[in-house]
């Protein structure tokens, strides 16, 4: 009897490269998730250092204040928008999962299929010897007669 071959291997190998693929994808949106992060606490962090130097000043300038307050204005409006873009991050990771969840049951379900169908080769095989074996047996004792 031929050697076991599963017809669909191709398609799962296929479906464990696309894994292997998501799988990268997920971890680029997780490193630019991460910048973002990044970025986002160096705006809180020099909108503290702004809070801190006004504190300390005793005497304000008009316009220097209202420099200041443009500046800390635009730094918490890059706070916002990166908190937007953090969030886009969090709904694309999201996504991702899914879509990684959803080809690991497709290949589960090839891997089982996989394994009924060698358990079925080997069924046949068995049978096939069995057969063979039957058939040794039966020459042998037609000979002895």
């Amino acid at each position: 009897m031929k050697k076991f071959k599963f017809n669909l291997q191709r398609i799962l190998s296929l479906k464990e490269r696309k894994e292997e693929l998501l799988k990268q994808e997920l971890n680029r949106l997780y490193f630019k998730k991460n910048q973002h992060e990044h970025i986002k606490s160096h705006y809180e962090n020099l909108v503290k250092s702004e809070y801190e130097k006004t504190r300390e000043k005793k005497v304000f300038l008009s316009e220097d204040y209202q420099q200041q307050e443009r500046f800390t204005f635009s730094l918490r409006n890059q706070i916002f928008n990166q908190d937007l873009m953090l969030k886009e991050y969090d709904i694309k990771i999201e996504k991702k999962m899914r879509e990684i969840l959803e080809n690991r049951k497709e290949i589960k379900t090839m891997d089982r299929l996989k394994e009924n169908k060698l358990e079925e080769y080997n069924y046949e095989l068995f049978l096939d010897e069995r057969k063979q074996m039957d058939e040794i047996s039966n020459r042998q004792v037609n000979r002895g007669l």
